[in-house]
């Protein structure tokens, strides 16, 4: 079927000849002398081995004759240069055909093959069958080819006795039965299959391809290999799986020399940034780096810092192919058009130029014209009760002061905005596991009649939230400790999670667009027993998720690996409704035709209306719009959070005598994830020099919605930025340079869903586990180890903290990132006030408290209508048009075969085609 993109019209319909047969290979004929009419023609093989020539404005074709020595059938073909189409048989044979448009020949004369040459011995070591994923042709001349595990490089222009100028177009005065082989790649026992391969190359002039010149080879395991173009090194390693098992890469292409899509298994898309921001319009326009860096500037040094832009679920099938178009902005269609293909026939387009996200990015940095900010007060409080009673507290004289204590911890003088309280274990765990197994048995069991039994302890349980509530109220009414009275924004419950969130009355009118998503992760996602509540809401045009959670318990690396499980099931899949969107006078319809990836899926990362003219998209980062937990500019995960201590009780013990915590705190379980980097240290390792090596490794930082890459670095470690997406755990990881042979030798914490939080320096003994009444740590039979169970992470804004860690330095790549955007957009930035926690015999946790400083903006909705104004005229006025430029440059490069030369004829003729 062949449509008209702009319109949707159908143009023609194509079948196979025969009854069975279907088409097994496509590809497009560049021999258009108009640049804005491309792929008139199509070749298209067959099943049965038929080469047909299909016209794609009609329904008219006609089976092509050509002269070959090979009965094989066609695995794959590509087009190139002039009216160029390269095939492969199963056979190996490989074989350059000129379309007889640009040839002239006669249809009665069969076509003869420019040049051929086998790669039958490849093909066979190959172990999968080869397709159009699995080749690629750089410089009109050197084919790449991917095996399972090896790749191999031809130049086909060039033998042992014969080298030819790779400008030539005309037919080749040697046949090489054989072309040199120029590399033979291998990838190491670590390495997942090789799915498909891609190049920016095209994209790039001669001197710009060693420093920026990549062949990015995808995985069954979800990585992606960067090898060198210019000397075949291979030199990163990303991890595009976050940590999640059987995540395959189906399909890679590059759209610019900067922004390469991935295709997956699942359906989804992610776009990656692989170029510097060396360009001064980089915001407005990524699209043109190709040719406009200059040499001896940025594109001279090496990059280092990739970033995962957006990602979205694109449809619930592979996606089998990624096809790129520029040839739309050739036709004042003012966009690249990116085609995902997926394995149940579906098709969809793409705005590959994400103008609305450039002139989005763009709009963020004039955020100080438009939006005033202002600080405001939070503070986050979280308990494990261990299910006693309010009234517990009130009847213990040296407790009855204990909860206006901890909510009033800042003291009167310093009242906070807006006050959270987690409790864990409002009800008995052990108990309602019972009562679950009897659930369980009811429902599943429908000859019995069911009867009344568990209705009380429901009602009590019932009961018990309200009566905290009820304290809660009670204990932040005006009095001697708070100057001023405070209003319930949202209470909610599951099993024995209990969270509440309160906002000082002056600004409760403030506060909108609140929702409440539940997460069960105990038995399976079965039993709210384990799980997180997240609540989210809107203040002034700041938008804040506040989570209260209770992880998996127990000492054991199994233990650990439940609590990172569960912390990814938490992130992942809260889900919140979609804010109503606020729609300024540049309405929505004035953007037809900008297709947004994610616009046809309800969970999409990136909102259909993630546009100029919706507003309520300001109040969220990194993309989002609201309907998942890291959408939001300010994010709290706090709870019984239950990581542990790689320690044995005794030693803990003789720390703990000494006061020695930032000993103790080097095995702790969480903080290596969040702070350094590294790995889940295991519970029976000790410190060692390789250990701490690996925990100084480059922290993992969030960047901003559609972010210009980083700024390279000197050193030759690569590293990936992060971007924390809105649909989680999306990630990627690079390890840099594998000098020990060994691929992708740490993963780091690409698997951790929290790896874009913070937390403030522990600087309390650990919180669990007390015998209840006392102050003696557990003495019971099993003895359990003392832990900072009980924890506040946070990250404020595009997960861009500034926070001092355990040591007091600030993180320079923050520092790095920091430096590099500025401070155009200052909302969700957060600031420790203070982290502590209190004393209370009353459970076996001790309560904590932590409390933040955070910038809110309230936007000016006229200054702001003209400043988006403003944004789209530029981008018609001049990113449009140095698009198109570097469009009519790469249809040039068909004909000179270089990028170099195209801009030079390009250039001569003032910016016109010749």
């Amino acid at each position: 079927m062949c449509t008209r993109v702009e319109t949707g019209e159908i143009c023609a319909i194509h079948n196979a000849p025969g009854p069975e047969e279907r088409f097994t290979s496509i590809a497009p004929v560049q021999a258009a002398g108009d640049p804005t009419i491309e792929c008139g023609r199509v070749w298209a093989c067959t099943s049965s081995g038929r080469v047909l020539v299909l016209n794609t404005s009609n329904t008219g074709s006609y089976q092509e004759s050509l002269q070959t020595t090979s009965y094989g059938a066609i695995l794959c073909m590509l087009p190139s240069g002039i009216g160029e189409i390269w095939t492969l048989r199963d056979d190996g044979l490989v074989e350059v055909w000129r379309d007889r448009s640009v040839e002239a020949a006669a249809l009665e004369q069969p076509l003869v093959p420019l040049r051929k040459f086998s790669i039958a011995t490849e093909l066979q070591a190959a172990r999968r069958v080869a397709n159009q994923r699995t080749m690629i042709l750089l410089y009109q001349r050197e084919l790449w080819f991917a095996g399972s595990r090896s790749i191999w490089v031809y130049d086909t222009h060039t033998s042992a006795d014969t080298a030819m100028s790779a400008s030539s177009n005309g037919p080749l005065s040697t046949r090489l039965d054989q072309p040199l082989m120029v590399a033979h790649l291998s990838l190491t026992a670590h390495d997942a299959p090789i799915t498909c391969i891609a190049s920016n190359v095209p994209y790039l002039d001669e001197a710009r391809i060693d420093s920026r010149g990549y062949v990015f080879s995808g995985t069954d395991a979800g990585h992606i290999i960067a090898w060198k173009a210019s000397d075949y090194e291979r030199w990163r390693t990303i991890d595009m799986s976050n940590g999640e098992p059987e995540v395959r890469i189906t399909s890679l292409v590059c759209v610019s020399d900067r922004w390469l899509w991935v295709g997956f298994a699942s359906g989804k898309i992610a776009i990656l940034d692989i170029g510097p921001d060396s360009h001064p319009t980089a915001a407005q326009c990524p699209l043109t780096l190709g040719l406009q860096d200059g040499v001896g500037g940025a594109a001279q040094r090496r990059d280092t810092m990739w970033v995962v832009a957006k990602e979205w679920l694109a449809a619930e099938s592979a996606v089998t192919g990624l096809l790129v178009d520029w040839s739309p902005l050739l036709a004042d269609r003012q966009r690249v058009q990116v085609a995902s293909v997926h394995a149940n026939g579906s098709v969809y387009y793409w705005d590959g130029s994400l103008t609305v996200d450039c002139q989005y990015n763009e709009l963020r940095r004039r955020t100080p014209d438009f939006a005033h900010m202002r600080d405001i007060t939070v503070q986050i409080n979280s308990w494990n009760i261990d299910s006693i009673k309010p009234e517990v507290l009130e009847k213990t004289r040296e407790d009855q002061h204990f909860l206006r204590g901890w909510l009033g911890a800042l003291g009167g003088q310093q009242m906070p905005d807006i006050i959270v309280v987690g409790l864990q274990e409002v009800v008995d765990l052990e108990s309602k596991k019972m009562t679950a197994k009897s659930l369980w048995k009811n429902t599943t069991s429908k000859s019995k009649p069911k009867g009344k039994a568990g209705s009380k302890p429901a009602a009590d349980i019932s009961k018990r939230y309200g009566l905290w509530r009820s304290a809660l109220e009670k204990a932040l009414s005006r009095g001697m400790t708070f100057s001023t009275a405070y209003r319930a924004v949202e209470c909610q419950n599951m099993v024995g999670l209990f969270i509440c969130v309160f906002a000082r009355d002056d600004i409760y009118r403030s506060v909108r667009e609140v929702d409440v998503s539940h997460v069960k992760t105990g038995m399976g996602g079965l039993h709210g027993n384990k799980g997180g509540i997240g609540i989210r809401f809107v203040f002034e045009d700041t938008s804040f998720c506040f989570v209260n959670a209770h992880l998996a318990a127990g000492e054991s690396v199994r233990n650990n690996m439940a609590r990172i499980e569960h912390c990814a099931a938490i992130v992942k899949s809260l889900s919140f409704k979609r804010p109503m969107p606020e729609y300024q006078s540049l309405a929505a319809n004035e953007l037809v035709g900008q297709h947004l990836p994610g616009q046809n899926n309800s969970r999409q990362t990136v909102s259909p209306t993630a546009d100029l003219a919706n507003l309520t998209l300001d109040a969220y980062v990194d993309g989002g719009d609201g309907q998942r937990f890291l959408d939001h500019a300010v994010c709290f995960f706090s709870g019984d959070l239950n990581f542990r201590l790689g320690l044995g009780r005794q030693q803990v013990e003789r720390y703990l005598d000494i006061n020695d915590l930032d000993t103790l705190l080097q095995f702790d379980q969480l903080l290596p994830m969040i702070t350094l980097g590294a790995q889940p240290r295991s519970l029976s390792s000790q410190p060692s020099s390789s250990n701490l090596r690996s925990e100084s490794s480059t922290p993992i930082v969030a960047p901003n919605r559609v972010s210009a890459a980083a700024t390279p670095y000197e050193d030759s470690v690569s590293t990936l930025h992060y971007q924390a997406r809105s649909s989680q755990s999306s990630s990627a990881y690079s390890s840099g340079d594998e000098d020990d042979g060994e691929g992708l030798t740490s993963i780091g914490t690409a698997g951790f869903a929290l790896r874009t939080f913070r937390e403030m320096p522990i600087l309390f003994r650990p919180t669990y586990k007390y015998d209840p009444g006392t102050d003696t740590y557990d003495t019971s039979e099993k003895r359990r180890v003392p832990a900072w169970c009980d924890r506040v992470l946070f990250r404020g804004g595009s997960g861009q903290l500034q926070v001092r860690h355990q040591h007091g330095n600030i993180d320079s790549q923050q520092q790095v990132w920091h430096e590099r955007f500025g401070d155009y957009d200052l909302q969700g930035q957060t600031s420790p006030l203070i982290y502590q926690r209190l004393e209370t015999r009353q459970s076996d946790h001790r309560p904590i408290v932590a409390a933040f400083r955070v910038k809110v903006k309230t936007v000016d909705r006229e200054a702001r209508s003209v400043a988006s104004v403003d944004v789209r005229r530029r981008a018609d006025t001049k990113t449009l048009p140095e698009m198109a430029y570097f469009a009519k440059t790469l249809w040039l490069s068909r004909y000179t075969a270089s990028m170099s030369r195209a801009s030079e004829l390009l250039a001569a003729t003032g910016g016109d085609l010749p």
